[in-house]
């Protein structure tokens, strides 16, 4: 078995060893696994094995959620199944953009390709705000009070792999955030 083989297969398997070996292609250093870390790699793996159905993850900002819980969740379920369909929402279009380019970028990248040859992004596909894989996955990105409708997060039908998600975060700016009208504007929303 080939070193990439051996890497694929222990990045498919396991989202922290996904992570943290993305992590360091992508910024030249290693990926510090905290406490709350650990928890996130579990709650990720609970999802995409169906023992969760909704997930709500407050932690305070800086603490890696976008990096773990958007862009390598978003890229390792793509290596699991390029079918998996995402919707990203957050506050701003800029942010949601931002992430989903980010996410573009992991799987095009030569260390993701080398890896996961079958995940390609369609010769067509080049907005950042919606995007699709050759097999028919991706990701529409807005804002949390964008249009959203015609495109669906998820799978019918396959109950084998898990096949994508509505992944919304940091839904509110966080000048707004002390808000309760707003808070409960968007909470009503979703």
């Amino acid at each position: 078995m080939t070193r990439e083989r051996i890497i694929a297969e222990k990045c498919l398997k396991s989202f922290s060893f996904f992570t943290r070996y993305f992590f360091k292609e992508r910024n030249g250093k290693p990926f510090i696994v905290g406490e709350h870390h650990k928890e996130l790699f579990r709650q990720a793996h609970a999802i995409v094995k169906g023992e969760q159905q909704h997930t709500i993850i407050n932690i305070a900002p800086r603490y890696s959620k976008t990096e773990i819980m958007v862009k390598n969740f978003i890229a390792w379920s793509l290596a699991r199944n390029p079918k998996a369909r995402f919707i990203h929402l957050s506050y701003s279009d800029q942010l949601a953009l931002d992430n989903s380019e980010e996410i573009k970028d992991i799987i095009t990248s030569v260390e993701y390709q080398a890896l996961f040859p079958y995940v390609q992004i369609k010769k067509d596909s080049k907005a950042k705000n919606k995007w699709y894989t050759t097999e028919g996955g991706g990701v529409l990105a807005r804002s949390a009070a964008g249009q959203v409708t015609g495109f669906g997060a998820g799978i019918v039908g396959e109950t084998e792999l898990f096949g994508g998600a509505i992944i919304i975060d940091d839904p509110i700016k966080p000048d707004d955030a002390d808000s309760e009208t707003i808070r409960e504007k968007v909470n009503h929303r979703f």
